[in-house]
């Protein structure tokens, strides 16, 4: 079996736009840099599918010459994210985010990337032009892009990252790293859950492997489910049609008996909550509440239909987003028959972007030496709920992370590593294909994806919360190492890559699950019926968790404040969340 050995300053984990923005970055410091990507070049991850939003204060965005508000300052968009993220932001990060924004809007402009329009606080193009334009600009300072290669493991010599482990899925063979440093970027992990919003190559591989080299990873429990997803029929599962189309067309939620059950809420956060983005929070709870009641469609969702809005109305604002009823390729005519007839469908919310991850300062340092991280995969400056770009997050991280870690990397001796201690990674990830019989990845991993849709939704408890991890620990013990590749040979093989990626699932689960048991409190997208308050007295603070090499071991510690600061006192949910709504600048719109 032939062994490949590269070496290289800095290893780029994630071919999405924050691991292309840190290669280029790295690059352009001298270092030598590789990055390597699960899927196609510029073509997996959350970007080229993203609606591609790029927020900034609408002061900087006159500058640059677009319509921007020239009385929105970057004070307000920095006191709009922190009110938005329950207060739970690192501050030190929205404040890199903001004051890095207009940076990398300009170069982007510089690089090719065409506007398609733009509004009082962004400016909107597309998820592939922005992904074109970085591919290009990475080849021409001389990054050495690797496709179809997963990495496996991350290896430290005394407690510095070193080198990796990966898999290079077209020929079924091991690839060794040496590097000086190495950068995650791989996105979220939408793939622990169905249904989801995400690309199906989004499995948090970069997380768990970062977790496992010994990395904090913080405020797992933090993930925004977008609502008003298609639940059905199957073949329209997933789809983000119906939340748009309710966004722009308008229309109406009700429950099994027919009520519009928003109009049950204070009518200030049911507008607030239904016509900005502030609804994948609210109604995603909204829905779960009704759901819980028995009051549910029978695919454990509610229905949306047109309501009193006319139908010229509404198909002649739909047909400017999905044109011939087409949207992300796919036929969407039956729904829009549906809505014509006056007919309803059934949607619910459906997991869109992870709040936590890897914990990082604003030198895009992890708690590990060597190791840098970069966008979703990240603890961001989002806090407990995300209003905001994650493009603006990615390209601002990615350019700081990739610099840092170049800088880094160029002053470092490479390690020379014996091939003997990559041995028992490789051991361990040829488990699934050295059985002669056993379980089905494909089989397993929606079991698991349900159980997650289920226990660790919009709503939590402690008896639910419990029953998960149970269920999470006996699939690990007694299913995990039944998992069996059923096709012959190593060559892209998708049964070993399903077998690998649910392994790392099954850990950040797990992490999640348990940051979720420990905030004994509802804030942002985390709500707990068992207590259904925020606590800015005990939790103004991050759930830290660390791989503990069976299980994750959480603790608390204290939210990084330097400007903003919450009132004190424990304060009921839904009060809190119309507090957090209504301290919305008085410019730049809702985003």
């Amino acid at each position: 079996m032939s062994k490949q050995t590269i070496e290289t300053d800095v290893l780029v984990v994630g071919g999405g736009g924050a691991g292309f923005r840190a290669a280029i970055g790295a690059a352009e410091t001298g270092a030598r840099v590789t990055l390597i990507s699960k899927g196609p070049l510029a073509r997996c991850g959350a970007t080229p599918m993203a609606g591609a939003d790029f927020t900034l204060d609408g002061r900087s965005l006159a500058q640059l010459g677009f319509k921007g508000d020239p009385n929105d300052t970057r004070e307000k968009v920095f006191s709009d994210i922190v009110h938005q993220g329950f207060f739970l932001n690192n501050q030190k990060l929205v404040s890199h985010y903001v004051e890095n924004a207009p940076f990398r809007l300009k170069e982007l402009l510089e690089w090719g990337v065409k506007v398609l329009f733009s509004e009082e606080r962004a400016i909107f193009t597309s998820g592939i032009a922005i992904m074109d334009a970085l591919l290009q600009k990475a080849r021409s300072v001389g990054v050495v892009c690797l496709e179809d290669m997963m990495v496996l493991d991350l290896l430290t010599v005394e407690g510095v990252v070193s080198g990796a482990l990966a898999l290079d899925i077209r020929k079924g063979d091991f690839v060794h790293f040496q590097t000086g440093a190495a950068l995650i970027a791989t996105g979220g992990w939408h793939k622990a859950f169905w249904p989801n919003t995400g690309m199906r190559d989004l499995s948090g591989d970069g997380i768990a492997i970062a977790q496992r080299a010994g990395a904090e990873t913080g405020n797992m429990e933090f993930i925004t489910f977008c609502c008003n997803i298609l639940y059905s029929p199957p073949i329209w599962r997933g789809s983000l049609a119906t939340y748009v189309a309710g966004l722009l067309c308008g229309g109406e939620l009700t429950n099994s008996k027919g009520e519009a059950f928003l109009a049950a809420y204070d009518p200030y956060i049911a507008k607030v909550g239904s016509e900005t983005e502030w609804n994948k929070s609210f109604v995603s709870l909204a829905t779960v509440k009704e759901v819980k009641a028995g009051r549910g469609s029978p695919g454990g969702g509610v229905y949306y239909g047109r309501g009193d809005v006319p139908w010229e109305q509404f198909e002649r604002t739909a047909m400017l987003v999905f044109p011939n009823w087409k949207y992300k390729a796919m036929d969407l005519s039956g729904l829009g028959r549906i809505m014509k007839d006056g007919g309803k469908v059934e949607v619910g919310p459906a997991v869109e972007y992870f709040d936590g991850g890897i914990v990082v300062n604003e030198r895009l340092e992890t708690t590990v030496q060597g190791l840098y991280a970069a966008g979703e995969c990240t603890l961001g400056p989002f806090g407990a709920n995300r209003v905001f770009s994650a493009i603006t997050e990615m390209l601002v991280h990615g350019a700081t992370a990739g610099q840092n870690a170049g800088l880094y990397a160029t002053k470092r001796k490479i390690p020379s590593l014996d091939a003997r201690v990559f041995e028992p990674f490789e051991e361990n990830a040829l488990l699934p294909i050295s059985l002669k019989e056993g379980l089905s990845p494909a089989g397993v991993r929606r079991r698991v994806q349900e159980e997650a849709h289920d226990k660790l939704g919009p709503i939590r408890n402690r008896p639910e919360l419990e029953t998960f991890i149970r269920f999470l620990q006996e699939v690990k013990s007694e299913e995990l190492p039944r998992l069996h590749a059923q096709a012959s040979g190593r060559v892209y093989n998708k049964g070993w890559i399903d077998a690998l990626e649910l392994r790392n699932m099954l850990q950040l689960l797990e992490t999640a699950a348990r940051s979720a048991l420990f905030r004994t409190e509802s804030r942002g997208v985390h709500f707990r019926e068992d207590f259904p308050f925020t606590d800015n007295d005990a939790w103004l603070h991050e759930t830290i968790s660390t791989w503990g090499g069976d299980a994750p071991e959480i603790r608390k510690k204290p939210a990084t404040l330097t400007d903003l600061r919450p009132a004190e006192g424990v304060v009921p949910y839904m009060q809190m969340l119309k507090r957090m709504m209504e301290a919305h600048s008085d410019t730049g719109g809702h985003h």
